[in-house]
């Protein structure tokens, strides 16, 4: 043992990567064969055999019994607490509540159980894990509520993913510690895992070209682990922290930062990027009516890199968290809105995932402002965007490119928080960099906003629309109908001739037959 740790010290310090990372970064390379068995296995055995890996990459790998203990607790608890109210026909929806704040307050203590031991972000402990654990365990709950309502009070989504029966013990741990997406997710929705468990028990065969799209997958996660590895440690915020910087000019620094930026990403890339490769060798995330990968999906890379809008940004990134705070959070409280989501589901939203996060000061500051910029890109996509749209073909490609331009500086502006997780290095980094990102927002919400010009612009915009539907409709009435050329087709002694006509204003076609058989004509 001894021996191997030694081994594995000198490997991290050789790459100057620390040891639970590089554990993290084996085990989720590992994830990938181990897989294999997944697609060919039945429900009952894929059950065992991932909870088996789980306990031994958490136990044996990391040594975190307790926290491991604290899994199964949890997952057990929620299991109960949701089999006891079913049996007494009293699942409200303040049971999913309590659960979701129950699995919350747990995860928070541990985040804070971390801040106050100080221990370092490259040290894996159980907040990660469970902070998967929490999306699931607190979905399911919202799910298996939903199982019980009318299906006619159910949108689309929740209709596919409500769950009628509460399962067995051995299938709902099998979910909740599916290998895969043990380390760092993506949380995937109960009746995904269902049907991919039972697709072996009903004949079906396995997902079409699994082992290919793994193998992109990897491919993709090791290009990224070898641009952190080369340059990460030059390309970082921490850099900006650094008295050498002050040697830079503003230009130089705005350049770190979009780098720093990007590369902060790339470690995120990296880690989902393998976690999708071993979930499409299971043979889970496969969308047999789309025919893609996309249900084991965590990013869209290049939608995040060339996005226009924060809404683009935050849509693709961390996209299974995303659809948690939508369907757990956002559309619950919205009910509590009269079904119209307004400031509380915003709001609402906003702070679930801060605290999901942790209770540290940095995350708030990052989304409350996120929140901002989204709004802020929406109006101006909503009042000074149309206008480009009715000029030329170029001055709509320069939109876009501003657009993606102003989206990725203010971005990596907007992260610093996030990444640094200190207030006080946030000012330093925000002052060495001339507080660009607050004078680009801030500069376009106060004349947007406090000036009133985004109710002006959109006012002129929609009376622009009128106003141009009037025209048209002139237009269209003075036009008449336009006919082609009659065709006739002869057919002993009878003769058909078709006609169509187009309407000038709703540019509909009506097709007209005549039918001629001697003297007689029958028209249709």
């Amino acid at each position: 043992m001894d021996r191997r740790l030694l081994s594995l010290d000198s490997v991290s310090a050789a790459v100057g990567v620390p040891k639970d990372i590089l554990k993290l970064l084996g085990l989720l390379l590992l994830s990938t064969p181990l897989s294999i068995p997944l697609a060919n296995l039945r429900s009952r055995s894929i059950h065992i055999y991932s909870i088996l890996c789980s306990t031994v990459f958490l136990l044996l790998v990391f040594n975190l019994t307790s926290g491991w203990i604290q899994l199964v607790t949890s997952s057990l608890a929620t299991w109960l607490t949701l089999k006891i109210q079913l049996n007494r026909k009293n699942l409200k929806s303040k049971t999913p509540w309590l659960i979701f704040f129950g699995l919350l307050g747990h995860l928070t203590i541990n985040h804070a159980r971390r801040l106050f031991w100080n221990v370092s972000p490259d040290t894996v402990e159980i907040t990660g894990s469970q902070m998967v654990l929490v999306m699931k365990l607190s979905t399911f709950a919202w799910n298996v509520y939903d199982g019980q309502q009318p299906t006619e009070s159910l949108d689309g989504y929740q209709r596919s993913t409500a769950i009628k029966e509460l399962p067995g013990l051995l299938e709902f741990f099998g979910y909740c510690f599916f290998f895969p997406s043990l380390l760092v997710g993506p949380a995937i929705p109960f009746s995904d895992y269902s049907k991919f468990t039972s697709a072996r028990d009903h004949g079906l065969v396995s997902p079409p070209g699994r082992g290919a799209h793994a193998l992109r997958k990897i491919a993709t996660g090791l290009l990224f682990a070898a641009l952190v590895g080369l340059y990460g440690g030059q390309w970082s915020y921490e850099r900006i922290l650094e008295d050498e910087f002050l040697a830079k000019s503003w230009l130089q620094r705005l350049w770190h930062l979009q780098v720093a930026g990007f590369m902060s990403r790339a470690r995120y890339y990296l880690v989902w990027s393998l976690a999708e490769a071993s979930l499409a060798m299971s043979g889970c995330g496969y969308d047999r009516i789309k025919g893609d990968w996309s249900g084991g999906r965590n990013i869209e890379i290049k939608e995040i890199e060339l996005a226009q809008n924060y809404k683009a940004v935050f849509d693709n990134w961390n996209m299974k968290t995303n659809i948690w705070l939508r369907e757990c959070v956002y559309k619950r409280v919205a009910v509590m809105e009269g079904n119209k989501p307004g400031f509380l589901s915003t709001m609402a939203t906003f702070g679930a995932s801060a605290a999901w996060h942790g209770p540290l000061p940095a995350y708030f500051v990052a989304f409350i402002s996120g929140g901002f910029l989204q709004a802020l890109g929406r109006s101006i996509r909503g009042a000074i965007r149309p206008f480009f749209l009715a000029s030329s073909r170029i001055s709509k490609m320069v939109y876009d490119g501003l657009c993606i331009i102003g989206t990725q500086t203010t971005l990596n502006y907007l992260v610093v928080p996030f990444v640094l997780l200190d207030i006080g290095s946030t000012r330093v980094v925000y002052n060495r960099l001339a507080w660009y990102g607050h004078i680009i927002a801030g500069i376009p919400m106060l004349i947007l906003w406090a000036g009133g010009l985004e109710r002006k612009l959109r006012k002129r915009h929609a009376s622009h629309i009128k106003e141009q539907d009037k025209k048209a409709q002139v237009v269209a009435k003075q036009s008449k109908p336009t006919t082609m050329e009659p065709v006739v087709v002869a057919s002993g002694n009878s003769k058909t001739v078709i006609t169509a006509t187009t309407n000038p204003i709703d540019g509909q076609k009506t097709i007209s037959m005549t039918t001629v058989i001697g003297t007689k004509l029958k028209s249709t």
